[in-house]
C-alpha cells in the first residue's frame, strides 16, 4: 500500500465522525497532515491551524478543510479553531534537537501547548487529544550495550532525563504537565507517545536526509543504538481511536517494529536502492562526533546535521512496547519494511530522490 490516506486497518468505518467537527495544530507536518486526511475520510468537518494559511497536497487533500490563519501564540486563532469543535488534535510541536533551539522549544511546545490547553479549556471540546512523544518516556541513558531494554507509558519522564537537558525530550515532558494541569482543571485530554514515525506525507522533508544517507558516506557507517518504528497511517487512527475511546488522563505509547539502527538503515537503503551500513560506531565515538558537529553548526548559526542530543539518542538500546494501545485502542502497527517503502515511494514520486 503506498497511499498517503490513512489506512482503516485499526479504525473506525467510513464516516463514522459524519456530523462531528475536529480541530487540528500541525496540519502540515507528517502526522498532522494524517490525522486530516483521516478525519475527512470518516466524514467529519476538519479545521486546521497553519501559520501560512496553507494546507500541503493540493485540492484533493484539501477540499473541504477549514483554514485558520495563525499559530499557537495566537489566543483568537485558538478560539476561532475550536469554536463548536468536537475534538482538538494538538499535534504542532517543534522537533529540532539541539540546544541552540531552547527558547524557540520552549516557546512552540510549552507555551504553546499551554495557549491551546487554556482555550480547549475555555471552548469544552469533548477531547483534547495531545501528540506527545516517545522520547519523553524515561530509558536508561547509559544503555547502549546488550538487550534492548523495554519501556512504556508507564516510565514517565524522570529525574535522570532532565538532568541530561535535552531539548526535545525535556519540553515535550514540560507539555505534557500543562496538558496534564489541563486535566485537573477539568478538561478531557489524553496523551499519545509515538516513536519514529515513517509513512507517506513529509511534506517538510524531516526525514528525508535519512533516505539520502545511504547515497553517501554517512549512511556507511551509524550508531549501534536501537529504535522502534511507527506508521503515520496507524498513528493516525490512534489518534481518532483515542478522542473515541480512551479514558480521561490516559497515556498511550505508540510503537511498532523495533530494530537496531543499522537494520533500519539497511531498509532504508534497500528501498531507495542505496548502500547498507556496513560499520558500527561505539557510543562513546558518535558522542563526541554530534558534540562536534553541533558545536561548529552553532557557531555558523546553522541547524546541525547530527548534534548532540540526536547522538545520545541514536546510541540507546531501547524498545517501546504498545500493549496498552493494541489492548485499548485496536492499535496494529504494520512492518517496518511497508512503512519505509512507502515514504521512499512518496518522495520518488515527488522528484526527493535521485
Amino acid at each position: 500500500m503506498t497511499s498517503s490516506e490513512p489506512s482503516e486497518r485499526s479504525g473506525g468505518p467510513a464516516t463514522d465522525l459524519a456530523g462531528s467537527s475536529a480541530f487540528v495544530t500541525g496540519a502540515s507536518g507528517l502526522l498532522g497532515w494524517a490525522i486530516v486526511q483521516l478525519l475527512r475520510a470518516r466524514g467529519a468537518r476538519v479545521r486546521t491551524l497553519l501559520r501560512d494559511g496553507r494546507l500541503p497536497g493540493g485540492p484533493a487533500a484539501t477540499e473541504g478543510v477549514e483554514v485558520v490563519t495563525g499559530d499557537l501564540a495566537d489566543r483568537d486563532a485558538l478560539r476561532r479553531g475550536m469554536d463548536g469543535a468536537r475534538f482538538v488534535f494538538h499535534v504542532a510541536a517543534d522537533v529540532r534537537m539541539y540546544r541552540a533551539n531552547w527558547a524557540e522549544s520552549l516557546r512552540t511546545n510549552v507555551a504553546g501547548t499551554r495557549s491551546v490547553v487554556e482555550a480547549a479549556l475555555e471552548a469544552r471540546p469533548e477531547r483534547l487529544v495531545f501528540t506527545s512523544s516517545a522520547a519523553t518516556l524515561a530509558r536508561p541513558l547509559d544503555h547502549v550495550r546488550g538487550e534492548p531494554v523495554t519501556i512504556d507509558e508507564s516510565t514517565p519522564y524522570d529525574d535522570a532525563m532532565a538532568r541530561a537537558a535535552m531539548v526535545y525530550p525535556h519540553t515535550k515532558s514540560l507539555a505534557e504537565q500543562e496538558v496534564l494541569r489541563g486535566v485537573d482543571a477539568g478538561l478531557d485530554a489524553v496523551i499519545t507517545h509515538p516513536t519514529a514515525v515513517f509513512g507517506p506525507g513529509d511534506w517538510k522533508g524531516n526525514l528525508l536526509p535519512l533516505f539520502r544517507a545511504s547515497h553517501t558516506l554517512l549512511g556507511r557507517a551509524v550508531p549501534m543504538g536501537w529504535r522502534t518504528v511507527c506508521d503515520v497511517r496507524d498513528v493516525a487512527v490512534t489518534h481518532v481511536a483515542a478522542a473515541l475511546q480512551a479514558s480521561r488522563g490516559q497515556r498511550f505509547a505508540l510503537g511498532g517494529e523495533s530494530m537496531s539502527v543499522r537494520e533500519l538503515f539497511a531498509l532504508i537503503a534497500a528501498a531507495v536502492g542505496g548502500r547498507p551500513p556496513v560499520v558500527e560506531l561505539p557510543a562513546g565515538l558518535v558522542l563526541l562526533l554530534g558534540r562536534a558537529i553541533e558545536t561548529v553548526a552553532t557557531l555558523r548559526g546553522r541547524a546541525p546535521l547530527l548534534g548532540e542530543e540526536m547522538a545520545l539518542q541514536s546510541t540507546l538500546r531501547v524498545r517501546v512496547s504498545s500493549a496498552k494501545a493494541e489492548r485499548e485502542l485496536g492499535y496494529r502497527p504494520r512492518p517496518a519494511r511497508e512503512s519505509i517503502a512507502d515514504s521512499a515511494a512518496w518522495y520518488r514520486a515527488r522528484g526527493l530522490l535521485s
